[in-house]
């Protein structure tokens, strides 16, 4: 590595040091839109560097972008092929579409579409398109489960840690307005009281050896 090289990469995370500085989760996309990446309205978005082509990144509405989320819009393992094709570089636009979420750490490679209402599980590596409605796991990642099923999950386990009686605090509210509250202090503290007073078995099995379950029920 050379000394340009070093000082490069130098001024390159102390970019990334000083946008995290300027910018919230919410108000980065103003700084990917102006890099020319494409973004909707209403995303939490936890990382400072989007691409080394932003401008091939489209991200719908309300999509959550964990912190170590890495999109890749180049190959560069193409250099292989440079003594023969001193010139060959690939490229690939990545396309979020509306109400996705994607974990820490995941990794997106180039060419992918991600289908609305998707999940990417933490640290994936998604290879290939990603179907609407999906949970996508592993590395590569595949489909373990969908987005109805994991809902149904949810809603069962609010209801059955007891979260329920804070649903008259939160009705009539949007999102943005419920996140505000729900992580105030008073309601943490309540909630904390809540779910400690509650009941919070494991999910496994009691007295009995758990059986496996195919990949697409495990969520």
């Amino acid at each position: 590595m050379n000394l340009w090289t070093s000082a490069g990469r130098f001024r390159e995370r102390w970019r990334v040091i000083l946008d995290g500085l300027r910018y919230s989760d919410i108000t980065i996309a103003e700084k990917f839109r102006r890099e020319g990446a494409k973004i909707g309205k209403n995303c939490f978005i936890q990382i400072r560097k989007l691409a080394s082509e932003p401008y091939l990144v489209e991200i719908g509405d309300c999509v959550s972008i964990a912190s170590g989320v890495t999109f890749l819009t180049h190959d560069g393992a193409s250099v292989i092929f440079r003594e023969e094709y001193p010139y060959l570089r690939y490229f690939g636009r990545i396309i979020v579409e509306d109400n996705c979420f994607i974990g820490n750490g995941a990794i997106i490679m180039s060419g992918i579409r991600i289908g609305r209402n998707s999940i990417i599980g933490a640290n994936s590596v998604v290879i290939t398109d990603v179907k609407e409605g999906s949970i996508m796991m592993g590395n590569p990642a595949v489909r373990i489960s969908t987005t109805e099923k994991y809902r149904a999950r949810c809603l069962e386990e609010w209801s059955r840690q007891g979260l329920e009686k804070f649903e008259t605090q939160l009705a009539g509210k949007d999102k943005v307005e419920t996140q505000r509250i729900m992580m105030s202090p008073e309601f943490r503290e309540a909630l904390k009281e809540t779910l400690l007073a509650g009941d919070l078995p494991p999910r496994a099995r009691e007295n009995k050896r758990a059986e496996p379950v195919k990949p697409a029920e495990a969520l």
